[in-house]
């Protein structure tokens, strides 16, 4: 693809990408822009815990993520090269020094990880408990205190995620991954906030390229360190597991993440947060249809305590000055 073309399709879908963001009370107006990043935050990512699936399946897992953020940012780079906006500032390498470690090494590098032990519905359940650690950073950082109904949103999500990890509903899977995988949350949730605190520069492409290429040259190491670049075994790759790399490159990266971003950047954080009980849901419907998974009565009613919690959470933010 062109890289003009390639710029088109990713700013149609993260509008606003390449440029100064929109000042917030104008972006949160929902308008058609903002509406269609948020659109692709939550379908395209929900999609992608089962395109991790796939593409780990012959594919070590922290290999598969760190091509994967590598590919994306170069790309974003090159674009950035054509359009003569390749020059980062201090700032800029520090925010993606930070970002690039929180959100993709630990939050997105150790999902992929997770996904070999998990179903991709529970996990991005465990992963959908983001916006109540954003509101705990929140306070412990700006002192910013939660609405009351926001409190009972997170004693909900609290609960279920008590039912969700006690031991008879974790029968079916293990409980270190589930584990893992929230911490992966509290990470993204940091580093998300951080996103939004940090000092912002005029083009969110080369802020998203150089995340992407400090995440994903921090994942090279990771594999290196667990000697997954020794056993990858490029014959034994799949046109499944390459299938779900193209779709996490495209869709999920370049796409659905950059959309992501622009949303932080332009929107309340509690209507970025949306897609954390969004994409739960499309996880779950797509674990359901391609790996034929199945909740138990109490991972269901955790399922839905926990939901319902993040939902609550997001009904008197909108009021609430912005994090």
């Amino acid at each position: 693809m062109a890289s003009g073309a390639l710029e088109r399709t990713v700013e149609a879908c993260a509008p606003g990408i390449g440029v100064a963001p929109e000042p917030r009370s104008r972006a949160a107006r929902l308008d058609a822009r903002l509406l269609v990043a948020i659109a692709s935050v939550w379908l395209l990512w929900g999609s992608t815990f089962a395109a991790m699936r796939f593409a780990v399946a012959t594919i070590p897992p922290f290999v598969m993520a760190s091509s994967r953020f590598l590919l994306a940012g170069a790309i974003l780079y090159a674009i950035c090269v054509l359009r003569g906006k390749a020059k980062p500032s201090r700032d800029d390498l520090v925010r993606a020094a930070v970002t690039g470690a929180t959100l993709l090494l630990i939050g997105n590098g150790t999902t992929a990880w997770t996904v070999q032990f998990l179903p991709t519905g529970i996990n991005s359940l465990l992963l959908s408990l983001s916006p109540v650690w954003m509101a705990i950073v929140a306070f412990a950082w700006g002192g910013e205190r939660p609405a009351r109904l926001a409190v009972v949103g997170m004693l909900l999500g609290f609960a279920g995620l008590a039912l969700l990890l006690q031991p008879k509903a974790t029968s079916a899977f293990p409980l270190w991954p589930a584990v893992i995988a929230v911490l992966a949350s509290v990470s993204w949730s940091f580093g998300s906030i951080y996103q939004r605190r940090a000092p912002k520069t005029g083009s969110l492409v080369l802020a998203t390229a150089l995340q992407m290429l400090f995440g994903g040259a921090l994942l090279a190491g990771e594999a290196a360190l667990f000697g997954e670049w020794r056993a990858v075994d490029v014959h034994a790759i799949t046109a499944a597991s390459l299938g779900g790399f193209a779709w996490l490159l495209v869709f999920g990266s370049l796409i659905a993440y950059s959309a992501y971003l622009y949303t932080m950047q332009s929107a309340s954080t509690a209507l970025a947060s949306t897609y954390a009980y969004v994409n739960p849901i499309v996880a779950v419907i797509l674990g359901m249809l391609l790996f034929h998974e199945r909740f138990s009565p109490l991972e269901a009613l955790a399922s839905a305590i926990i939901l319902a919690g993040v939902a609550l959470m997001m009904l008197p933010a909108r009021s609430a000055r912005n994090a």
